[in-house]
């Protein structure tokens, strides 16, 4: 498998095993966010497709919409080389983005992206979007997962919609 200089994001994660792409504090960035559209999704769902031709974008039951969370948790499993973040892992990015100690999952307002470029380099998050929104490893029932959002000036822990749009991110976190 390749991967291209300069690029940090493996062509194949799954095949380095616990290695890091990059790191935010003693966080392991396996593969970088990916998503954000639905045309990311779909390009993801290609990756996968490409591992297993029968695969197809999942849909939600009760409303039969894509299941942008069912993606990202298999693309972290099949292709990413690690997990969806958890709650407390997402947290840590947010207290190191906003370089507030302070935070919980609770909504927070009146804050600084001080470490933006960092941050944003290790995710692979382009440098100018002014906001973005990660998928959480966890689900809620068939419809709903927790996901967090990083705005410019607050941050939250929210359950959401699994098809909600596409514009949550994946990343996929090592050991």
């Amino acid at each position: 498998n390749t991967s291209y200089v300069g690029d940090l994001r493996p062509f194949n994660g799954a095949s380095i095993g616990s290695s890091c792409a990059g790191t935010i504090g003693d966080i392991c960035i396996a593969s970088t966010a990916k998503g954000g559209s639905e045309s990311a999704w779909n390009e993801i769902v290609a990756e996968l497709q490409a591992l297993d031709p029968s695969y197809t974008m999942p849909k939600t039951p009760t409303n039969n919409w894509n299941d942008y969370w069912q993606v990202a948790n298999d693309y972290c499993e099949k292709i990413g080389g690690g997990s969806l973040p958890t709650a407390d892992q997402l947290t840590a990015i947010a207290k190191v983005l906003y370089n507030d100690d302070t935070l919980t999952n609770s909504y927070k307002d009146g804050l600084t992206m001080v470490n933006k470029d960092a941050v944003y380099a290790a995710l692979g998050i382009e440098s100018t979007a002014s906001w973005f929104s990660l998928w959480s490893s966890s689900p809620d029932g068939t419809e709903g997962a927790y996901d967090r959002y990083f705005r410019s000036s607050n941050t939250e822990y929210i359950n959401d919609y699994r098809a909600s749009h596409g514009y949550q991110r994946v990343v996929c976190l090592g050991e």
